[in-house]
């Protein structure tokens, strides 16, 4: 199965909202799928973001992680040039993506070379979910025996 583009941006806004809400102390099994029904994922996007996050042992530590384990990551800061090449809503996702795990500061730093390369005047939200996305399935796509790509009918069970 290929997804497209807005199938990716989807995926990536259900893992965001399942890790706030594992953050909040809720349990999958606690997750109201029906919720994400209504607000117009479909089942198979639905499964596919589970089973990226269930099959992502990183994420999983990030979640849970140990007692004496300690945050020594910093967060980029952006000088004045950089600044200007993202909207206040952009770099809030990408800040809100990078604190929930999803990607790390090497991505952030790949996003913005990677703009700066390409000329781009000023980078939306909606761009930054494409990027995130492209570069956690692209990525993901490297490791041979993922399961998250299902087809229609496919759950997780």
């Amino acid at each position: 199965m290929i997804m497209d583009n807005f199938m990716y941006e989807k995926i990536i806004e259900i893992i965001v909202y399942v890790i706030q809400q594992v953050k909040q102390n809720k349990s999958l099994n606690e997750l109201n799928v029906e919720e994400l029904q209504k607000k117009g994922y479909s089942n198979s996007e639905i499964s596919t973001a589970l089973s990226w996050l269930i099959d992502k042992s990183e994420i999983t530590e990030r979640l849970f992680p140990s007692p004496d384990a300690s945050n020594n990551e910093s967060f980029r800061v952006l000088h004045d040039t950089e600044k200007d090449l993202f909207t206040k809503d952009a770099w809030g996702e990408l800040i809100s993506m990078k604190e929930l795990g999803i990607i790390s500061n090497e991505n952030i730093e790949m996003l913005i070379d990677r703009s700066s390369i390409m000329g781009f005047q000023q980078i939306d939200a909606q761009q930054v979910k494409l990027f995130v996305a492209n570069a956690v399935f692209n990525t993901y796509l490297m490791n041979p025996g993922s399961r998250y790509m299902l087809r229609g009918n496919d759950a997780i069970n």
